[in-house]
């Protein structure tokens, strides 16, 4: 297969990119490398996972490019049999400081990919990144229990967690959150219409290898790099918060 990969050289999408080219696929890995700008510069090594996918597969073609250059996008995409969509601004706090280029880059953005793909001559199948604050404040509204060591929901019918069916919105949103959302609501339009074969995926807390985390988004590998570096780690609230995290390898 042919396998196009918004933001192939992020987190999420590098190790896409490199299932696929593991598989022998030929994958077009699309990044524009603005990682940089949110970690800051004094993050040395900022392009590791593009460095990474060109010295070590030879069927991962990288493209520096914008997911908001839709031209650049639809000429990518025309034939290309599957489109795996992770490019996106990733930090609420850069969406309060900055909602136009969150806005450009989640919502404009995400409806750039699909209509690249409803144009494409190859009809490629789409998944979306999305995440689980399209949920909004509606997961506050669920009434919780304290214990020793942690907060539980009260509800037994989510003891296990939200499902997809779980209602969204009610407009208490993060600017990300808001443009997040635009961009899964439309993938499911056109999904829904048969303009594109899509799918949405909800992702919450993803780690693994290769994250360059910082302390409000991608906390996880955060922990770790503040440890080895001697820097604290600020508890919010109690601590006895409690977040699903899954590995990245087992999301892909």
């Amino acid at each position: 297969m042919k396998i196009l990969v918004t933001g192939g050289a992020g987190f999420v999408g590098s190790h896409v990119s490199e299932y696929y080219a593991k598989k022998g696929d030929e994958v077009i890995a699309l990044d524009n490398l603005s990682r940089a700008s949110l970690l800051g510069t004094d993050i040395k090594s900022i392009d590791y996972n593009w460095n990474y996918l060109k010295e070590n597969y030879d069927n991962i073609t990288l493209v520096k490019e914008d997911i908001r250059n839709v031209n650049a996008l639809e000429e990518y995409a025309r034939d290309v049999d599957a489109i795996i969509h992770t490019a996106a601004q990733t930090a609420v706090t850069s969406s309060v400081v900055d909602p136009r280029a969150d806005f450009e880059v989640n919502a404009l953005g995400t409806f750039n990919v699909i209509e690249a793909a409803r144009k494409s001559k190859s009809n490629p199948c789409v998944v979306y990144c999305s995440t689980n604050k399209v949920y909004g404040d509606n997961a506050n509204n669920i009434k919780v229990i304290e214990t020793d060591t942690r907060y539980a929901f009260d509800d037994g019918r989510y003891r296990n967690g939200l499902s997809e069916t779980f209602q969204t919105d009610l407009c208490e949103h993060t600017p990300y959150g808001a443009s997040k959302f635009t961009g899964d609501v439309y993938v499911q339009d056109y999904s829904e219409r048969g303009e594109i074969d899509a799918a949405v995926f909800r992702m919450s807390c993803i780690y693994g290898t290769r994250q360059l985390g910082v302390e409000d988004q991608g906390w996880v590998a955060w922990f770790t790099i503040a440890t080895v570096l001697g820097k604290p780690i600020k508890i919010y609230g109690d601590g006895k918060q409690v977040r699903d995290v899954l590995y990245v390898t087992d999301l892909v």
